[in-house]
Parts: C-alpha cells; structure tokens; sequence
C-alpha cells in the first residue's frame, strides 16, 4: 500500500465514525439503524418517552438538556400540601362516634396445652389434688392405695408433684408400706437355688443403691415391709384410693 491509499482508509474510517456518532452533525441514522450492535450510548436514560410527539413536547418544554432529568410534577407537591393542611384543620376532621372507631387488634397464639396447664384446670375429683401441689400455701402429702393382681398390695405416702387426667402420680420423699407371707424355713423358694438371690454387690458395682428394707413380723404368717424412696412414678391404672393427710 502507499501512503495515499491508507490516508483515504483512515479517511474513511474517520467518516463512518462520525457517521455512527449522534452528536455529530455527519450522523447517518439509516446507517445506525442497520449497524450491528450499536448502541447510542452505555448509560440507561432516566427517562423513557412513549412516543415522538412526547419527546417533541418535551424538547419543546425543557429543551435539550432537560430531556434526560427527571422533572418535578409542581401540581402534585401543591396537591399534597393542600391536604396536610386539610387533614391539620380540626373542621375537616371527621368525629367518630364511640362505637365507630378503630378496635384494637389482637395477635393470635397458638394454644399450648401441656401437664401444668391441664393441672391448673382441673375439674371434678382430681381438682382435691391442687391443694398438694408444691405451689400450694398448706400442700398437706396423700397416700395412695396400690393394687396387684389379686387385691390391695400396699400404700405409698409421700409429696404430690405432679398429675394428669389419666390418674398418673409423680411423688417425692416417698415411704412405701406393703405386706407379704414369711418364707417358710427363712428361704426364698421363688428364686433359682443356682442364682445367688441377692443381687445388692452387683448394682453397687454399677453405682446403683437400692433402698433399705425394714421388716417388721405382724403376725406368725405375715410381715410388714417399709422403705424411702426419693421420687417415684406410679401409674394410674395401680391407684385405687388416694387419701390426702397432714404432714404431721
């Protein structure tokens, strides 16, 4: 190439850039319209015109600086003073009647239903036992009758913590009184002769302490068992009679 063909080239070069360029007074809008990815410019405009009549209104308006401003609407400013003047005059303020106005809203909780709330709303024959309850001013202890398989297999006198609708019973500092025949010849005759029948080194080995029984002969055939327990659970298809007595 010569020096005279890459002059024209920049030439050209130059024209089609003035061409694409819309501030320019070369500018081709056939040629943009048709180009490939042309954009006129990399920022968005504020403001987007529906049509050309409203962009010649607003040409014509604010002129060729003020096309991409927002403008502020005056009459709507104005329309929003008159109404906060409105609403600050005590004649245009509307007086409710007492019955007409706002009621005040309440939030909406979910019913928890548990063993403390099923205590304190306890109706008919276990309503007695509020008064054992540890929040109670007297909180006198019951005594509760035990059943077996055959009849009335012992008591257990102790403090009420706790209850439900089933009759189920959680007592502390217990004291458990129940009778039984004596063995024949001092033996048990229930447990196997090859299995040692006091298991009490075993559990102390696992760190459990079972709680001293006191027995006490009744007559030559029965004897009266008693014990302490810290806390027990009785269930209520056991309960048969629950009496309620003073501590002392």
């Amino acid at each position: 190439y010569n020096m005279s063909e890459v002059e024209a080239n920049q030439n050209d070069e130059a024209e089609d850039d003035q061409e694409l360029d819309v501030g320019s007074t070369h500018f081709n809008p056939l040629r943009a319209l048709y180009a490939t990815d042309y954009k006129i410019t990399e920022k968005k405009p504020k403001v987007l015109y529906q049509n050309i009549a409203a962009f010649e209104s607003a040409f014509a308006k604010v002129g060729i600086w003020g096309l991409n401003k927002r403008q502020k609407d005056k009459n709507s400013t104005e329309a929003k003073s008159d109404q906060v003047e409105m609403v600050l005059d005590p004649m245009n303020v509307r007086r409710f009647e007492p019955h007409q106005m706002a009621i005040k809203g309440t939030i909406k909780k979910k019913h928890q239903r548990n063993i403390f709330t099923h205590m304190a709303s306890t109706e008919g024959p276990l309503a007695l036992l509020q008064k054992c309850l540890p929040d109670s001013e007297v909180r006198p202890r019951v005594r509760v009758y035990q059943r077996n398989e055959r009849g009335i297999r012992g008591s257990l006198e102790g403090d009420l913590v706790a209850f439900d609708k089933q009759w189920n019973l959680l007592l502390k500092n217990v004291i458990e009184t129940w009778q039984r025949r004596k063995y024949k010849y001092s033996e048990q005759k229930i447990c196997d002769p090859a299995v040692e029948a006091d298991c009490h080194a075993r559990l102390r080995a696992l760190g459990i302490t079972l709680p001293t029984v006191k027995v006490k002969s009744l007559n030559r055939k029965n004897v009266q068992l008693t014990r302490e327990i810290p806390s027990v659970m009785i269930r209520g298809e056991h309960v048969v009679l629950i009496n309620i007595i003073s501590k002392s």
